[in-house]
């Protein structure tokens, strides 16, 4: 458990955006002997191999075809997203008043905004660059400022006296981060990228002039490392806080999932997708063709007909992860008593009459007793009945490639934070539940 929860805050750590979480799952996955396919090329598949393809740089499938055709045995397919809400740098005029420089923002998804103030923020996304050596192409650049750059204060209270009953924070008003309190040398003109560029050229070790990039996708981040927290268990483990556990958690289960996993008759495939957090509506999020394509280029590299293409959808399973609303002490009154999934005691199914989630009660139960017989404990999730849940990648999932789904997730506190907690003991409970999903033929006879 000690070391699945090490492994999980080093990852963390490491992808600040979901630009670095996906590369650092293409670099995992080519660690365990995965192939990088490209869309653009050919493919030659060898059966029981294991493949992977990006796109955009920030949503990945990854795949072992099954050793018996796509038709015969169907598919066991397991998918989360790489993003998390946050702040993104807006590309307008920065705000300079009295020596005080601060960047623009615009809020991606839903961040709890109180959380992001008075705390170290990094930055963190990518550059794309011109190529000297090609010109008319461009290159891509990750960059991570590795320490703290700026901070977004707080007033006194002194002069906000409501802050504790309910205060409203202004996006454009208030969330600009604080990044410099000297006088402005670079123009008082200038927009926020081309403070931020000639930034990331003093400051990056990869000796980039400011006029060489010529667009980015760069976001604010906590600075602060994840944290191991626990005074109960004997692993010195019981609670996880960091940034973007919802949902490099789940991005993190699968990935180990998937890479202990061993050929079968029926086909693997891990999906880490983008954009959930905005709706999914992009080329590479979970409601457009990319999983639905990769799954059709393998049909027709590996032989299988149009109606066996069809035939796979009827025999094949979907789960998907995202974090579940854990039940949390001081606001008990948010919760269903019956259906409130506790911290440190397993993944819960989340369900929803009105189809947020997409659990139905035949494939609950084929993870049910799944779970049973790998004695991993599960719990459910429902929102209470007057209140309206958000939603996953397991609905439009389900919706597009046709294929029985299933949404589970860990339990967690403080979700869209910038910091969340999960337990130490369900995440290594998910990736135990995963390893037995991904060996078990994706039966509903």
């Amino acid at each position: 458990m000690k070391e699945y929860a090490t492994d999980l805050c080093q990852f963390l750590d490491a992808s600040p955006t979901s630009f670095h979480a996906a590369d650092n799952i293409r670099s995992y996955l080519l660690a365990h002997g995965a192939q990088e396919l490209d869309e653009a090329a050919s493919w030659q598949i060898e059966p029981g191999a294991p493949y992977f393809v990006c796109r955009s740089g920030t949503s990945i499938v990854a795949f072992r075809t099954g050793l018996k055709s796509m038709g015969d045995a169907g598919l066991v397919i397991a998918g989360a997203h790489t993003d998390s809400p946050g702040l993104k740098v807006r590309p307008g005029m920065h705000k300079q008043n009295q020596g005080m420089v601060r960047i623009g923002v615009d809020v991606y998804g839903g961040a709890i905004l109180s959380a992001w103030l008075d705390r170290p923020l990094a930055l963190a996304g990518r550059l794309f660059l011109r190529d000297s050596q090609n010109p008319g192409r461009l290159k891509t650049l990750l960059y991570n400022s590795g320490k703290p750059v700026g901070i977004i204060p707080n007033l006194a209270i002194h002069l906000n006296r409501d802050v504790n009953r309910g205060f409203e924070y202004n996006a454009a008003q208030h969330l600009p981060v604080l990044v410099s309190c000297q006088r402005e040398k670079r123009g008082a003109q200038s927009s926020a990228l081309s403070w931020l560029y000639e930034f990331i050229g003093e400051e990056t070790s990869f000796d980039i002039a400011p006029d060489e990039i010529v667009a980015s996708d760069l976001f604010f981040y906590d600075a602060q490392k994840s944290a191991m927290l626990g005074v109960q268990l004997p692993s010195g483990v019981d609670f996880i806080n960091a940034p973007h556990l919802d949902d490099l958690a789940g991005c993190h289960a699968i990935l180990e999932a998937f890479c202990s996993a061993q050929p079968d008759e029926f086909g693997q495939v891990a999906c880490f997708l983008d954009s959930e957090e905005i709706g999914s509506m992009t080329m590479q999020g979970a409601d457009s063709s990319f999983v639905r394509d990769v799954l059709a280029r393998l049909a027709i590299v590996t032989g299988v007909s149009a109606e066996d293409f069809y035939r796979m959808s009827s025999q094949s399973l979907f789960v998907s992860l995202d974090a579940a609303q854990g039940w949390n002490p001081a606001y008990p009154e948010k919760y269903d008593e019956k259906l409130s999934p506790l911290l440190s005691a397993g993944p819960a199914i989340k369900i929803n009459a009105n189809q947020r989630y997409a659990t139905d009660s035949q494939v609950e139960s084929l993870i049910t007793m799944l779970a049973s017989q790998e004695k991993v404990p599960l719990q459910r999730y429902m929102s209470k009945a007057d209140m309206q849940p958000g939603s996953t990648i397991g609905p439009m999932s389900a919706a597009r490639l046709g294929i029985r789904t299933i949404d589970i997730g860990h339990p967690l506190l403080a979700m869209h934070s910038i910091r969340e907690t999960i337990s130490a003991f369900d995440h290594a409970m998910m990736i135990q539940l995963l390893k037995a999903v991904y060996k078990s033929p994706p039966s509903f006879h």
